[in-house]
């Protein structure tokens, strides 16, 4: 999904690292806000990520999904759209318990946060 379109869908790749229209308005326009949020999300993401890791080393899919699932939820309000797709695919793949595709998905994740880290500063 990352490199090759399908029938026009957009890839991972087209999409934002960090959408700062998108976390103005989830923000209520609120400029600060929304830098705090995305702040404090990449301040979190790297005990989210070992939790992953966790859940991964153990094959607990279901704490997996539930965890991608929260993250997920971060990372969109605050307008890292890559991010919440990536986390969004992890989240389906743990649904299906196919470990060589939970963990294609979850070394995306990592690339994603790591680049958003990277843009934000954290």
């Amino acid at each position: 999904m990352e490199t090759s379109r399908n029938n026009g869908e957009k890839t991972v790749a087209d999409l934002p690292i960090w959408d700062e229209l998108a976390a103005l308005s989830a923000a209520g326009g609120n400029a600060n806000l929304a830098h705090e949020l995305i702040q404090a999300l990449t301040r979190e993401l790297p005990q989210e990520l070992e939790e992953l890791r966790n859940c991964f080393q153990q094959s607990d899919w279901p704490t997996l999904r539930k965890t991608a699932h929260r993250v997920r939820g971060a990372a969109r309000c605050c307008g890292a759209s890559a991010l919440g797709t990536c986390l969004e695919l992890l989240e389906r793949s743990a649904e299906t318990g196919d470990r060589d595709h939970i963990e294609t998905e979850l070394v995306r994740v990592e690339r994603e946060a790591e680049r958003l880290a990277r843009i934000v500063g954290n």
